[in-house]
């Protein structure tokens, strides 16, 4: 036998050995990582037990004593132990180190909404609006969060301070997201529409929001944003002389600013300030303007001219967009009756009366609090007083309970809203009214409601 036939078997021997070896290795690193996990885990609910057991009794700062600990050797992924702990931290009366804790939130995770919200509130409770609202501008261009979802949640704040319309658009695209996502019929959605009745069915008592903002500026006397809420307030009870003033220091503050202009808009029209209109058209992009909108200020400025017959057909055309409209409706009695048209002026009569009954029913309704049940009436009456994206909401609803409805689908699809010609991208309001004095397609844009 050769010398190398003689190693053979002692050098598959060897292999052997060590392929067991490895074998081995890995087996006893597999219990150790098992171990590992089991410990760890362990460890973890004890842990937690003894958060939970602490923040039960009021114990809260040995839970927060407890989260950073446990923060200091476990992974966060979902944020649910840092957004605990700022709420701990916050029941402390430690606010800053609240919003410190709600900062280590990752954005996007579960409890980043959350977390965003504890530290709006942290804003709010301080009067600080104006940085409030940059901090969720910031939070929603963050590619990790949903922009709709974060910016749904100046909603509360915006109608503090009288900035409805603005409201009502983030209300309306966070619904659009839930719907393109197949959502738009479930309880958050339905929330957000019966929300979007109570801005403009519920508005805060005057006293009361009064006195939120005295407070408010109290704390923070320099937020120009609080201004701009205590400017709203002296715009809705016709103190237009304080109303004025407070504009005037929000532009030194903000002298481009979007919002401030629309109020510099809402004073200039109900002080009958022309100049100062024609000036705000400057500054605000037409297509955060519905049609109803453009064509009461159309109706304005005609009114303005002295142009009657322009007047009456704009405001015309506003009823067929928003047919609730009280002034639009009072306005075109009166020019019935003056120029002696008492037919017109007695239909104009009946149909204020009907449109009247309609929004006590729908108050009614939306009082019961039961917007699957009456969904279907909720849309129809919705439709006939103008608001077309509550009658789109309770329609989703609607078919969502009765997928066999046809007719509701056709309805849905009737008010789905069509691209319009009423701006291009970059347009402001005095761009687009320039262009519809000498021809543009402006004239042109219709409501679903009218095309009912």
């Amino acid at each position: 036998m050769s010398g190398s036939d003689v190693g053979k078997p002692r050098r598959l021997a060897s292999r052997r050995r060590a392929r067991w070896l490895v074998l081995a290795l890995v087996f006893s690193g597999g219990l150790v990582w098992t171990g590992w996990v089991w410990w760890t885990g362990r460890r973890s609910a004890q842990a937690r037990a003894e958060i939970e057991s602490a923040i039960v009794a009021g114990r809260y700062a040995i839970a927060c004593r407890n989260l950073e600990k446990l923060l200091s050797w476990r992974a966060d992924p979902t944020g649910e132990l840092a957004f605990l702990l700022g709420s701990c931290e916050l029941a402390r009366g430690r606010s800053d180190a609240a919003g410190a804790a709600w900062a280590r939130v990752v954005p996007g995770s579960a409890f980043s909404e959350q977390a965003l919200q504890g530290r709006l509130r942290l804003f709010h409770d301080r009067g600080q609006f104006a940085a409030a609202e940059q901090f969720i501008h910031d939070a929603a261009e963050d590619p990790r969060h949903d922009r709709s979802a974060v910016r749904v949640l100046l909603v509360p704040m915006f109608r503090q301070l009288g900035r409805i319309e603005e409201a009502e658009r983030l209300i309306e695209d966070r619904w659009e997201h839930w719907n393109a996502l197949g959502e738009g019929a479930l309880e958050p959605a339905i929330r957000l529409v019966l929300l979007h009745i109570e801005l403009t069915r519920k508005a805060i008592p005057v006293e009361t929001l009064r006195a939120a903002l005295q407070q408010l500026a109290g704390l923070a006397p320099g937020d120009d944003r609080v201004w701009l809420g205590q400017a709203n307030l002296a715009i809705r009870t016709g103190d237009y002389d304080a109303a004025g003033r407070w504009l005037d220091a929000c532009l030194k503050h903000r002298p481009r600013d979007v919002p401030v202009w629309r109020a510099r808009l809402s004073w200039a029209m109900a002080t009958g300030r022309r100049d100062v209109v024609q000036q705000a058209l400057t500054h605000l992009p037409a297509a955060e303007w519905k049609p109803a909108q453009l064509l009461r200020l159309q109706a304005w400025l005609s009114f303005q001219r002295g142009d009657v017959a322009t007047e009456r057909r704009e405001l015309e055309r506003l009823l067929a967009a928003d047919p609730a409209d009280p002034k639009a409706l009072d306005r075109l009695i009166h020019l019935a009756e003056k120029d002696g048209q008492p037919a017109r002026a007695a239909a104009l009569h009946r149909k204020k009366a009907e449109i009247e009954r309609l929004q006590a029913r729908y108050a009614t309704l939306y009082a019961r609090n039961q917007p699957i049940r009456d969904a279907v009436e909720m849309a129809h009456l919705a439709e006939q007083l103008g608001r077309v994206f509550e009658a789109r909401g309770f329609l989703t609803v609607a078919i969502s309970e009765d997928p066999r409805r046809e007719d509701l689908r056709h309805d849905l699809g009737r008010l789905t809203p069509r691209p319009t010609t009423v701006a291009e991208r970059g347009q402001t309001l005095a761009e687009v009214l320039q262009g519809t004095n000498s021809g543009s397609h402006f004239g042109e844009v219709r409501s679903p409601v009218a095309d009912h």
